[in-house]
Parts: C-alpha cells; sequence; structure tokens
C-alpha cells in the first residue's frame, strides 16, 4: 500500500513539475510575442519620424545663409518657438546636438531636428594639445551663461556664451557654447570666419580652449532661449550614428540604474531589519 501511495505521489509530482515547465514555457512565449509586436511597432514609428526629419533637415540645408556670416543666425528661418515644448515627456522635449564631423549644432525637439546652426568643435586628435579637445558624450547645459564677455589674457570678447557641465575637467578646457571672438573693439578674427561651419579634410586646430563656436546671433539666442538642464549629445568626427538613438539609450541606463538602486535601498532596509 505504502509503495503504491509512494508512486502515485511521485506520478503527481511529475505532472505538476510538466505542468509547471509547460505553463513557463508558454508564458515566456507570450512575453516574447508581445515584446515583438511592440519592437516592431517602434521600429515603424521610428522610421516614419526619420523620414519626417529628413525633410525638415533638407528644408533647413536649404535656407542655411550663404556664405555664411559670423554675426548673423545661420539659417534665413525664423528661429523656433521652444517654451511650449518645456513639459513634454523627456524624449520629446527640446535638446541639442552637436557633430564634429558636419561642424553643425542642431535644436531638436524629441526625433525632429527644428533648427540647423553652423558651428565649429576641434576634432580631437590623439597629437594635441588637451586644453583644445572638445568634450565628447551625453551633457547638460547650466545655468552659468553670460553676454559680452571680455578675456583680458587672450584678449578676446564674446558676445553671448552658454556652459554645460562635464564630469571632470582635467586640463583646464571651457565646456561651452559660445559666439565666435572678436577682439574689444568687436572686430571678428579671420581664424574663426575660416572655421566656422567647415569641416577641414587635413588636421586643423582652431584655439577654442574646448569651446564650441557659434555665430554671434545663434550663441545670443541660445543664451536667452535654452533653459538649464536641456540635455547636449556631443559626437566625435567618426560617429555617424543617429542622436536621437544615443540620447534614448541614455535615458534607459538612468531608468535602469534608479531600478537597481531602489532595489538596493529595499535590500539594505530590509537588512537593518
Amino acid at each position: 500500500m505504502e509503495k503504491k501511495k509512494s508512486s502515485w505521489l511521485a506520478w503527481l509530482v511529475a505532472i505538476v513539475l510538466v505542468a509547471g515547465t509547460v505553463g513557463s514555457y508558454v508564458y515566456i512565449k507570450h512575453e516574447e510575442g508581445i515584446r515583438a509586436v511592440k519592437l516592431a511597432k517602434e521600429k515603424k514609428h521610428d522610421e516614419h519620424d526619420a523620414k519626417i526629419n529628413a525633410r525638415m533637415l533638407k528644408k533647413q540645408r536649404e535656407h542655411l545663409r550663404k556664405p555664411v556670416e559670423w554675426n548673423k543666425p545661420s539659417e534665413t528661418l525664423p528661429y523656433p518657438e521652444i517654451a511650449k515644448y518645456r513639459h513634454y515627456s523627456k524624449l520629446n522635449r527640446v535638446w541639442l546636438s552637436f557633430s564634429i564631423a558636419k561642424q553643425r549644432l542642431y535644436v531638436h525637439q524629441g526625433p525632429f531636428t527644428i533648427y540647423t546652426m553652423y558651428a565649429y568643435g576641434n576634432p580631437n586628435y590623439q597629437t594635441m594639445d588637451n586644453r583644445q579637445k572638445t568634450p565628447l558624450g551625453i551633457f547638460k547645459i547650466k545655468k552659468a551663461r553670460g553676454t559680452n564677455y571680455y578675456d583680458a589674457p587672450s584678449g578676446k570678447k564674446y558676445a553671448a556664451w552658454v556652459s554645460y557641465s562635464i564630469p571632470e575637467n582635467h586640463y583646464g578646457i571651457r565646456p561651452m557654447l559660445e559666439a565666435v571672438p572678436t577682439d574689444e573693439t568687436g572686430k571678428v578674427g579671420k581664424e574663426a570666419v575660416k572655421c566656422l561651419g567647415k569641416s577641414f579634410k587635413h588636421k586643423h586646430v582652431a584655439k577654442t580652449n574646448g569651446a564650441i563656436w557659434l555665430t554671434t546671433s545663434d550663441a545670443e539666442w541660445l543664451e536667452e532661449n535654452i533653459p538649464a538642464g536641456t540635455i547636449i549629445v556631443i559626437q566625435d568626427k567618426d560617429d555617424k550614428n543617429n542622436p536621437y538613438m544615443a540620447l534614448k539609450n541614455y535615458y534607459e541606463y538612468l531608468e535602469t540604474q534608479k531600478k537597481f538602486n531602489h532595489k538596493n535601498k529595499e535590500k539594505d532596509h530590509h537588512n537593518e531589519d
């Protein structure tokens, strides 16, 4: 009798285990199906947005001022009105990106580029002075900004500037978006005029001290309109990736870190109890 009971229990356990395994498999496949549908929708949505953005960029290229005028807006179109986007979700707010390869600073709203600016930032060569390198990565615009700044040691004047945060500044560079420098009388230097918006095929290093140069009008607009906390993505000369993807990955990383820290906090709290 005991042997029969034991055999029955063994069969019951086996059935439960098989049922559990099958249930887990079905659940996993169901979740994979949901995720696949979600990813397909996201891909389709991203492709749609990319087509719209390509048309927007084409229009902006057609309205870029040619030749570059250092004291005027880069585009002949009006600057965008960005205040209305301040309360949008993170991925749909206004943010900036700078491409060293193209020497352009872009104003974005979510996946769309709403303004293109001529700019200049030094490409980062291995043999160059570290003080002239342009910081690379994802940073935030700071509150610190101003107009008509005169740097006595260099004898240069900047019509407007906006600073952004970098984690470490070992080399004394200036993490800034700033107007092309002029002398004390307001006369612009030949080097700045030559560099602005130009991608050099040969090695070229301007004395930017790590800053990104812009036209006077563009720098003034940024100083007046771009709020502190705005994200800026700075890409190296060899980085051809979509900066919006970098922004999405950045926010996903922050969310993962937030969840991880929350779990650790709960675990520490549990251990204390």
